[in-house]
């Protein structure tokens, strides 16, 4: 005889794996929030051990958020092997419903982007200058954008010093191509981008949609800077990539998003992690960087 609903949804809860949970709940802090590279490798071969053990635990072992969350350290991995055992395993488990749909989407999407970067890598890039001097203007954009010691002040004049010569490579070399100076760089390049004139932004929009089209381009690269463009247009992001701070939020947090319900399938779409986990990322590398609420007056 069946169970009643409320039994089964009690019995797999009790069924479920408390142990195992908090241990990938606790792998995935660490991978989105370590800086640490001996964390980080420690990390990872935990990850392998439990998939040794357990192959991918599904739903009903780890619960909803715990599944996706090892697809997605798993399919992280460096080894192209362990990345198509993965995905198949993903995919299997997501057509008997064991596997969130996301989890699956997102693995493919990742290998297949990935599969693409490690076959530019075997070549040397076409630019290599070009990529250099994006690559030292990338260490002088991030060295200002610090958690420690962090200047709000010294970051934006630091954008305002490199834009005329991201201006000067854009309007010489267009947006660089995986081709042109590798995935690194190229990546570098965009994320640059995000800080710099909603006018520049809107500018490069089309030639980096353009870039993807043809394999030469991250899509979550593109995903990042139309989300700003929309942000900056007062319209809703369609990825939720671009973290915002209000009035009513003094922190940063997600903004208004189309059709939000289906959010998480269309960042796995193009090989992004789920909204909830980015923006976990995201604050946790962040400096602080919306201005502090006014005091209350006395």
């Amino acid at each position: 005889m069946l169970l009643p609903l409320a039994s089964l949804l009690l019995f797999q809860i009790q069924s479920r794996d408390a142990a195992l949970t908090g241990r990938i709940q606790r792998l995935v802090h660490d991978a989105l929030t370590t800086q640490d590279d001996k964390q980080e490798a420690a990390a990872e071969a935990e990850v392998v051990a439990i998939f040794r053990q357990y192959g991918l635990p599904g739903i009903s072992a780890v619960g909803h958020e715990a599944a996706y969350a090892f697809v997605m350290l798993t399919c992280s991995s460096d080894s192209r092997k362990f990345q198509m055992q993965v995905l198949q395993k993903a995919a299997d488990g997501a057509k008997r419903g064991e596997i969130p749909a996301d989890a699956a989407s997102y693995c493919a999407a990742h290998v297949r982007q990935e599969a693409t970067k490690a076959v530019v890598k075997r070549r040397a890039p076409a630019n290599p200058a070009l990529r250099d001097e994006i690559e030292r203007l990338f260490k002088t954009d991030q060295a200002v954008r610090e958690k420690s010691g962090f200047d709000m002040e010294k970051m934006e004049r630091t954008d305002r010093e490199q834009a005329p010569a991201l201006e000067a490579i854009f309007a010489k070399y267009g947006v660089p191509t995986y081709r042109m100076v590798g995935p690194q760089a190229a990546s570098d390049f965009v994320t640059m981008i995000q800080h710099q004139s909603p006018e520049f932004r809107q500018k490069v929009l089309p030639k980096l949609k353009a870039n993807v089209d043809a394999g030469e381009a991250d899509p979550g690269s593109y995903a990042t800077v139309y989300d700003r463009a929309q942000t900056d247009a007062g319209r809703k992001q369609m990825y939720g990539q671009n973290l915002i701070c209000d009035a009513e939020h003094p922190k940063l947090h997600t903004g208004p998003i189309e059709d939000e319900a289906h959010v998480n399938q269309r960042r796995a779409e193009i090989g992004l992690m789920r909204l909830e986990l980015y923006s976990q990322f995201v604050v946790a590398i962040s400096p602080d960087v919306c201005p502090a609420a006014p005091a209350a007056a006395k």
